[in-house]
Parts: structure tokens; sequence; C-alpha cells
């Protein structure tokens, strides 16, 4: 029998993501409301901002479905040898190998992890509920041990 060593973390502060998507609906909302406007104080709307607000609506739309379906989403996958972090909306998956992460850094509510490339990712631990930022730190720590650094650690 194999075991799978695979496991995941969604995102879990609803109110981030609550907050999000009534940002974007305001946003729809303003759109219309100068479009209306326009219309009210011209009698006409010229036709590219029809376009335009009609562009800016289905964009608005679409974020919202996005961030309010965020909690049902993976923000992290550990894997056997390896960790995949969501980059957003559009963005490709971050993705390292184990034996690639040079550092991770713990600052506040952030952790960033660098690969011997260069590059990095921030892991911002308010998108998750204490007890899986609580899992995420064991993790990290029990896979890249002295590679792990807080910043009380530093100062002393």
């Amino acid at each position: 029998m194999i075991l799978i060593s695979e496991w995941n973390i969604q995102y879990s502060n609803t109110s981030i993501w609550k907050k999000k998507a009534r940002g974007s609906l305001f946003n729809l909302l303003a759109q219309v409301i100068v479009l209306f406007f326009i219309l009210f104080r011209n009698g006409r709307v010229e036709e590219f901002l029809v376009y335009l607000v009609g562009g800016v609506t289905v964009i608005s739309v679409l974020q919202i479905i996005h961030y309010l379906k965020m909690p049902e989403r993976d923000y992290i996958r550990f894997e056997e040898q390896a960790i995949d972090i969501r980059r957003g909306i559009t963005g490709p998956r971050w993705r390292a190998d184990d034996e690639e992460v040079k550092r991770v850094q713990q600052v506040g509510n952030v952790l960033t992890i660098r690969k011997d490339s260069g590059e990095d990712k921030e892991i911002y631990l308010e998108n998750v509920t204490e007890t899986d930022a609580d899992k995420i730190i064991q993790e990290f720590r029990k896979r890249y041990g002295d590679r792990m650094h807080t910043k009380a650690e530093e100062e002393s």
C-alpha cells in the first residue's frame, strides 16, 4: 500500500473575498451610473461608451463570481517533493521542488519562498485559517529545517 503525502490548503478567509467581490460590484454600479448620467445629460450615448461599459460589466461580473468562489479553491498544494501555490486569477500555479527551495522567510503573516534561481513567491497567511497557517508553518519547518527563518530568530 502506497501512502500519498499530498495535501491541500484552501483559501478560507471569506471576509476578504466578500470585500473584494463588493468592490467589483461597486465598480460595476459606478460604470452603469456614469452611463446613465451621460444618457440623462445628453439624451444619447456614444456607441463606444456602451461597448466599453458592457465590457467592464462582463469583467466585473466575472470578478464577483471569482472572488465569491475563492474559498472553494486550493491555495497551496503540498506534494511529496514539491510545493504548488496559486498565483491569481489567470496566472499559472507557482511550483518549487523541495531541493530548489533556498530559503523560506516568515515576516508577520507573510511567508516568502525563494528558489535557487532567485525567484520569490509570497504566501499570505491571512488568506487561510489560523489552524491552516500553523499547519503550513509546521510543514515548512519539517521540509526545509534550517532553510526556514522567522524575523524573531534573526533578531536574536
